[in-house]
């Protein structure tokens, strides 16, 4: 399955520019869905128009990447396997072949990592190695946090949870913003709904005003490491009875975190893999048999 990653900006379409940055790839040979937008309304005249698409290179583009990388490949192969051809001429002529015999072992262990060159190559997007204008965008400064705190702290007392007690602080590469008090649950919502589109209205209201991208996590009594275990151990069972019944399992809706903890907690499944069908709100994981 192509690997899929997020963008926020103000249109869909510098969405899809940043997203073809990240792929190293044009926007042409990208796919993508509309996860959330924002900009009609009340909402959209206060925050701004928003609009997180998740995006992926097309079958076709990762089709033809593949066959670009096996022809290289085979072309070093064919390379080498010349090179290692010559050696063995002066060999019948003389004594001396003996130790270049022994040498013949060096270069199929040096050929190893040339074909496995092509791991590092897929794993390097998922470093997210950040321009230092794209770093900029992220950087977390004490206007952000005090921006979070701000809106955050108004939107949950106006939920009718006055005393509640909201605290927020730069992690680095993040806004932390922890609450605390009575009647969390209110504030968590069903499955975390309520805690999600409290932390994506804080998140844009942090961004709303300069071309930024600052990520806003919003937690309360460790609801999100609970529900993340939670979830890895779900993907876990749903894969072990997928194998055992022979058959795709679909999850029910999901919101795009926790949809993105399923596919990683069976990324490295050599028995099954996951997508994701559907539109928002209603978009679902599927765990799907491998060919």
């Amino acid at each position: 399955m192509p690997r899929k990653i997020e963008k926020n900006a103000r249109s869909k379409e510098e969405a899809l520019r940043l997203a073809a940055e990240e792929f190293g790839v044009p926007i042409e040979e990208l796919s993508f869905t509309v996860e959330r937008e924002i900009g009609k309304g009340i909402l959209g005249k206060l925050l701004g128009r928003e609009v997180i698409i998740s995006a992926w290179i097309t079958k076709e583009a990762e089709e033809e990447k593949r066959l670009r990388e096996t022809r290289e490949l085979r072309r070093k192969k064919l390379e080498e396997q010349r090179t290692e051809v010559k050696p063995e001429a002066p060999a019948r002529k003389t004594d001396g072949p003996k130790p270049q015999k022994q040498s013949k072992p060096a270069p199929e262990k040096k050929d190893e990592p040339k074909a496995d060159a092509p791991k590092p190559a897929q794993q390097a997007p998922a470093e997210k190695e950040l321009s230092p204008a794209e770093a900029k965008r992220r950087e977390v400064t004490e206007k952000s946090v005090k921006d979070a705190q701000y809106f955050a702290e108004n939107v949950i007392h106006m939920m009718g949870l006055e005393d509640a007690v909201v605290e927020a602080r730069n992690a680095g590469k993040s806004v932390d913003v922890t609450v605390s008090g009575e009647r969390m649950g209110l504030l968590i919502g069903k499955r975390g709904d309520t805690l999600d589109a409290v932390q994506y209205l804080t998140s844009l209201y942090v961004n709303k005003e300069k071309n930024s991208y600052i990520k806003v996590n919003i937690d309360t009594e460790g609801y999100r490491a609970k529900r993340e275990e939670t979830l890895v151990k779900l993907a876990k069972s749903l894969e072990r009875k997928a194998v055992r019944e022979g058959r795709d399992v679909t999850l029910e809706p999901m919101s795009p975190n926790e949809r993105r903890i399923i596919h990683a907690a069976l990324q490295g499944s050599d028995s099954v893999r996951t997508y994701s069908v559907g539109e928002e709100p209603n978009r679902m994981v599927v765990v799907a048999l491998k060919d």
